[in-house]
């Protein structure tokens, strides 16, 4: 079954974009949150590919009916306990009553230095061995299942163009796989390819359309079409 967080390519209402003057947090506690989230992050306990598998493992229940932040703070929870941050009755009672252990204190995002941290970010850019696959060449897309590393794992491989040929128009180089490092099971780094698909091909209902979807994918989510 396709998992709530992977919406590519599903019917949807209008989208209407954000207007220069809109707040950019809708309440205070979005703004919160996205605060504990980075500075959690810089403690190295876990990887970008972490969190975002910690949101897409939230119950479908919560996941369908939580909005944008509450997803982040789902999963941000979750990390923390399972790490060992927190205990079950600080989350129950929203009080702080332990510290973290003393390889995580050490690790301290100061005021200072966020400007440069955020500016750094996290570049995900590896050595690695010369791509496979070659621009111009028509490849086909796996389940996104075959491409996990544990069942049920996380996959940067939307649904949509599962099974569906395109081409390849660029390979980006060689760049961590999320699917292990999301589960502590080291970078095994591959070439990333943008591959392009015809919108005919993907939604039948459009046989007439001349629009086209470019999706980065890893090297180990294609097969020769």
């Amino acid at each position: 079954m396709k998992p709530p967080h992977d919406m590519g390519g599903d019917p949807s209402e209008p989208i209407i974009p954000d207007k220069p003057d809109d707040p950019k947090f809708e309440s205070g506690w979005h703004r919160r949150v996205l605060g504990i989230t980075i500075a959690v992050g810089a403690m190295g306990a876990w990887s970008i590919d972490a969190s975002r598998y910690a949101r897409e493992s939230l119950p479908r229940s919560d996941y369908n009916k939580f909005t944008y932040y509450e997803k982040w703070l789902g999963g941000l929870i979750n990390l923390l306990f399972q790490k060992g941050l927190i205990n079950k009755n600080e989350i129950k009672f929203g009080r702080g009553d332990s510290k973290a252990p003393r390889e995580w204190r050490q690790k301290v995002l100061s005021v200072k230095n966020v400007g440069a941290v955020l500016a750094a970010g996290a570049p995900t850019r590896r050595d690695g061995p010369e791509p496979i696959f070659s621009l111009g060449q028509r490849v086909c897309a796996k389940l996104p299942s075959d491409t996990q590393s544990i069942a049920s794992g996380h996959t940067r491989l939307p649904h949509y163009i599962s099974g569906q040929a395109g081409t390849i128009i660029k390979c980006h180089g060689v760049h961590v796989l999320p699917n292990t490092n999301a589960h502590f099971l080291g970078e095994h780094p591959e070439n990333l390819y943008a591959v392009e698909f015809k919108a005919s091909v993907l939604w039948e209902q459009y046989p007439s359309s001349l629009d086209t979807v470019v999706v980065d994918c890893w090297e180990s989510y294609l097969d020769r079409a």
